[in-house]
C-alpha cells in the first residue's frame, strides 16, 4: 500500500498533516519533496500543444524518429 501525505518538518521530526493508518513501530521508505505552494502543478505541460503542428497523428514517425514527412 503506497500512499501520499503532506507533513511539515519541524525540529528533526516529520509530522504528517493527516492521520496515518499505521501501527505503531511500522517501517515505512519515505521519498521526501518540498511543496512549492507558489508553483503551478501543471507549469511542465502548459503550452506543449501550441507548436503549430496539426499533422502530429499522421506524422508521428517523423517528429519522433525523423523519418520522411507523410503527404
Amino acid at each position: 500500500m503506497a500512499i501520499t501525505i503532506e507533513a511539515t518538518y519541524e525540529i528533526g521530526v516529520l509530522k504528517p498533516k493527516e492521520p496515518l493508518t499505521l501501527a505503531s513501530g511500522t517501517h515505512v521508505r519515505l521519498t521526501v519533496s518540498p511543496v512549492d505552494e507558489d508553483g503551478d502543478p501543471l507549469a511542465g505541460v502548459i503550452g506543449i500543444g501550441s507548436s503549430g503542428r496539426t499533422d502530429g497523428a499522421d506524422n508521428h514517425d517523423h517528429y519522433i524518429y525523423g523519418t520522411k514527412k507523410q503527404r
